[in-house]
């Protein structure tokens, strides 16, 4: 090559100028144009993002030309419409101010809230399902978002435990309270609820679910030493139980190795509570075995042969109007829980023209023999309709005493005055010979004969029932006859809260309890003019007891009152348990079915009530809206954080 030649290929290339680049950047003034600004969000200098598709794209060479050509593509224009039924997702990725954000999680937990308390399904609550009450802004209702896992997470890992941690609050400030518990099967798991009563200087007497479990091991040692196991670990005292109360099973109250017996060797102070409804529905069921007529097995027959026929139900309605007295449909008897009976046996006795009617009409061939029995003969001198009024009536008094030990703030001050009662009106019924004013006209059309076997075995059924109920409470030593001072029924004298505190064995400082003993002198009977249940009486008097709190007295009455007499509030647990478990919800995991009781059970707060509590907790909005409220995001931050204090780990 010759230097001439080189010389101007290099002059050539210096003269050829490279063409400049320009690329498209980002415009603020897109966010405010009233196209793009629901949707589009700046990702960098050169890249955009459509909040509604969830798709970043380039506008780095078109520009705003690459918006609208994104604006205009299937899947956006979809989404727009999906925007415009469901305004909560664009809302969901707009930054809000720190009030707004408390609002609409307040809004969330209390939709939660109001779903668990009337069980309502997880998946009913998604959506917009708040009452109108609950949200005077609408704008919070649109930016809610609570999907099931979101909900089942806070009800487990939010409003559980906030309910866990009131309830220990309180059981703090009351001092004593009693422990509860039972089994019941759910297919081949056994599961136990332990629950705690205790007395509130301010509302009363309370209930609370402390534990839920599930142990297949029934023994009383593992039942023992899981309840100890369950109060320690709750930061509470066995010191501080006053009573343990359940069924009368031997497993709970036998004399030796029962559930009782094993939590005593810690207290020795605790008192033995067996379920005294249960001892009132079994009474009369003995008692009932000394009639040879069965009401019982009348009363299932009689429903039986109706509520399996249609066609016998209409026809059975035909006779009420050939009898002429208004129709009733029959009730169902419940076996498990014998004084059912009376309301079964009270409406047959109301439709017993109409019933003879039809089955004298049916012939003795396709009747029963016992329903043949008892409406084949003259009412006038018909001896099985004799046993039935006998019993309508003595169930009466029964039912009467149960009434009010079934209540939930039934207490032990009221107790022996109930068992009294009852042993007195059965007693006397005996001795009088008094079955009832039907029953007595009925026995004087009957044989001579018949009238003396009825009154025989009528005997025989009031010995027997009276002679159960001495048995299964002790009328003369009971430790319920002292507590019935607190009552506030009748004056209360100084020696019988000396005795009533030595009787417990609590510690007492008797000077400080003798200046509450003069003020509760000065108010009881102004108080008890006012007030009727006897825990609303003691709330009273303790707002005119300075420092009530730590009073003796208070000491005295939260032991007192903290003690049930019945175990009804365990077997609500195992009502409610079935109710969580339909088969429905029959995926429920043993963990969010505990949550839920807890919630129901341990919150006393209205819904509308409760939202107003929740706007007012910084704590439980933070952990609603906190990840780990999330079980396996929970676990996650749990497993970083040992391997950070680990340093051996392998991650």
């Amino acid at each position: 090559m010759d230097e001439g030649e080189g010389s101007s290929k290099h002059s050539s290339s210096e003269g050829i100028v490279k063409k400049k680049k320009y690329y498209c950047c980002y415009n603020d003034n897109w966010c405010k144009d009233p196209d793009y600004k629901n949707w589009l969000r700046k990702v960098d200098e050169f890249t955009a993002e459509c909040i509604l598709c969830r798709q970043t794209f380039s506008i780095k060479y078109e520009g705003r030309r690459a918006v609208n050509i994104h604006a205009e593509c299937t899947k956006h224009k979809e989404a727009v419409k999906n925007q415009k039924r469901t305004p909560q997702i664009a809302s969901f990725f707009t930054k809000k101010d720190a009030p707004q954000v408390n609002l609409v999680t307040a809004a969330e937990i209390g939709e939660i809230y109001h779903g668990v308390v009337h069980h309502l399904s997880y998946a009913s609550q998604c959506g917009n399902n708040m009452l109108p009450r609950f949200l005077p802004d609408s704008e919070i209702a649109r930016k809610m978002s609570c999907g099931r896992t979101k909900a089942t997470s806070i009800t487990e890992n939010v409003l559980a435990p906030k309910s866990q941690e009131l309830l220990l609050n309180d059981l703090e400030l009351a001092g004593f309270f009693s422990v509860g518990s039972d089994a019941s099967n759910k297919g081949s798991r056994k599961f136990f609820p332990i629950t705690v009563r205790y007395f509130s200087k301010t509302e009363g007497i309370k209930h609370g679910l402390l534990d839920f479990y599930h142990d297949n091991d029934e023994t009383s040692e593992a039942i023992a030493a899981r309840i100890s196991n369950i109060i320690e670990e709750n930061g509470l005292s066995i010191n501080c139980v006053s009573s343990y109360v359940a069924d009368n099973a031997s497993v709970n109250f036998q004399k030796h190795r029962s559930v009782c017996q094993k939590l005593k060797q810690l207290n020795d102070r605790i008192i033995e509570v067996g379920c005294k409804c249960h001892v009132i529905h079994n009474c009369i069921k003995n008692g009932m075995k000394a009639l040879s007529f069965d009401v019982e097995s009348l009363v299932l027959k009689v429903y039986s042969e109706f509520s399996s026929s249609a066609k016998k139900a209409e026809s059975l309605s035909s006779f009420f109007e050939f009898v002429e007295i208004e129709y009733k449909e029959l009730l169902h008897h419940v076996p498990t829980r014998w004084l059912s009976l009376l309301p079964a046996i009270e409406q047959v006795l109301q439709c017993w023209p109409a019933l003879k009617a039809y089955f004298i009409s049916e012939g003795e061939e396709e009747c029963v023999k016992i329903i043949w029995e008892a409406f084949s003969e003259n009412e006038q001198e018909s001896l099985p309709l004799c046993y039935v009024y006998f019993l309508h009536n003595l169930m009466g008094v029964f039912y009467e005493a149960l009434k009010k030990l079934e209540c939930n703030n039934a207490s032990c001050t009221e107790l022996d005055c109930v068992m009294e009662s009852l042993h007195s009106k059965l007693k006397r019924r005996k001795e009088d010979n008094f079955y009832g004013r039907s029953v007595q006209a009925i026995l004087c059309n009957v044989s001579p004969s018949n009238k003396r076997k009825f009154k025989e075995e009528a005997d025989k059924a009031f010995s027997r029932c009276i002679t159960y109920l001495e048995k299964w409470y002790d009328f003369k030593t009971s430790v319920f006859k002292h507590m019935s001072i607190l009552s506030l029924d009748s004056e209360v004298k100084w020696s019988d809260l000396e005795k009533l505190a030595e009787v417990l064995r609590i510690e007492i400082d008797f000077d400080k309890l003798f200046d509450d003993y003069c003020v509760l002198q000065q108010i009881r009977r102004e108080i008890i003019s006012k007030e009727q249940k006897v825990d609303q009486r003691w709330v009273e008097v303790f707002k005119q007891i300075p420092e009530s709190g730590n009073s003796q007295m208070f000491k005295l009455v939260s032991f007192t009152l903290s003690i049930p007499v019945s175990n009804a509030y365990c077997e609500r647990v195992f009502s409610l348990m079935t109710q969580l478990w339909s088969k429905e919800r029959n995926r429920l995991s043993e963990s969010v079915v505990k949550a839920e009781l807890q919630v129901q059970l341990n919150y006393s707060m209205s819904c509308a009530d409760f939202y107003e509590y929740v706007k007012k907790s910084p704590e439980l909005l933070k952990a609603a809206r906190s990840q780990l409220k999330y079980r396996f995001k929970k676990k996650n931050s749990e497993q970083r954080h040992s391997a950070t204090e680990d340093p051996t780990s392998i991650t």
